[in-house]
């Protein structure tokens, strides 16, 4: 796979970010601590109304042809295939694609498969797969716009996209980064993409790389995007107070001690999630950072 500079960056950021968050923590687990690290993920999700339940109702997914594209650590892509999906994984960094296709190996799902690729150029014949899902990738390519071409194109008709990208009409956005992080602390004099500097970096490692692209949608923009698609959904998920600068971290300590932590967070960020309470989940369906999105590619054929 050839890239250019950018996307060398883009690799360099997330490659990192994975050795931060997962390293090799799960390198080695068997296929029962997987399976029961599964249920525990799909548990957390469907608490939190989260796309991968959702708008991807496992129940369906038996025999479908799936394509994830940016896995993270497989823990995604290993759940569907838990509910019988021939998934296919795509990720620019090798480490995540290696680590997806260790999963997939540990549960001894047939017709499961990760690689290396970029998101813009799809390495898969057009008219290929029933459902495209993407988890908080796609705002963080060069050109989105190119990214959701190619889902279109490898969508067979009547195949669905299920993907998740940023919310820029969000408390998140205009109070925790523009204003907190962007004005108040300067961030925004640091150029166009001050506020992927501002964004995602976690787990135990210093940070030494920048995250070159992070981009934020408004409903419209989100409806210019999948412009080619029919039965276009949007839904706001993901509030959190721990997010707000400074304060946030005393809230954090706070909510863990009233509310507890859940272990399906170890699969998907390396450590268990902190329990939202009932107020945040009802925010996030008002103003949280996340559009929950699916659509449909149409089928010319249908009647």
């Amino acid at each position: 796979m050839t890239l250019t500079k950018d996307k060398h960056d883009i690799q360099a950021f997330w490659g990192s970010l994975y050795d931060s968050l997962y390293g090799d923590a799960d390198q080695d687990i068997t296929r029962e601590q997987l399976l029961e690290a599964l249920g525990a993920l799909e548990d957390m999700f469907r608490l939190r109304g989260h796309l991968a339940v959702v708008e991807m109702p496992l129940g369906d997914l038996a025999g479908k042809r799936v394509l994830e594209i940016g896995p993270g650590a497989g823990g995604h892509s290993a759940l569907f295939a838990r509910h019988g999906a021939l998934v296919t994984a795509v990720d620019i960094t090798s480490a995540r694609a290696r680590a997806t296709a260790k999963k997939f190996a540990t549960l001894g799902a047939e017709g499961c498969s990760a690689m290396q690729g970029d998101a813009e150029f799809l390495p898969f014949d057009a008219a290929t797969f029933d459902i495209v899902y993407s988890n908080g990738v796609l705002h963080h390519t060069n050109d989105t716009e190119a990214a959701i071409d190619e889902v279109f194109r490898v969508l067979r008709p009547g195949g669905r996209a299920v993907i998740m990208l940023y919310c820029k009409s969000s408390w998140h956005y205009w109070i925790n980064m523009w204003l907190c992080v962007g004005v108040l602390k300067g961030a925004l004099l640091s150029g166009k993409n001050w506020l992927g500097r501002a964004t995602e970096w976690g787990g135990k490692n210093t940070q030494t790389v920048e995250n070159p692209i992070t981009r934020c949608y408004t409903a419209g923009g989100i409806r210019t995007l999948f412009g080619r698609f029919e039965n276009l959904t949007l839904r706001k998920g993901d509030f959190y107070f721990y997010l707000i600068p400074k304060l946030g971290r005393l809230y954090r300590r706070w909510q863990i001690k009233h509310y507890g932590t859940h272990p399906g967070g170890y699969l998907v960020y390396g450590e268990p999630w902190p329990i939202q309470s009932p107020l945040e989940y009802w925010l996030g369906g008002v103003m949280g950072f996340s559009w929950f999105i699916s659509a449909t590619k149409a089928d010319e054929n249908a009647q």
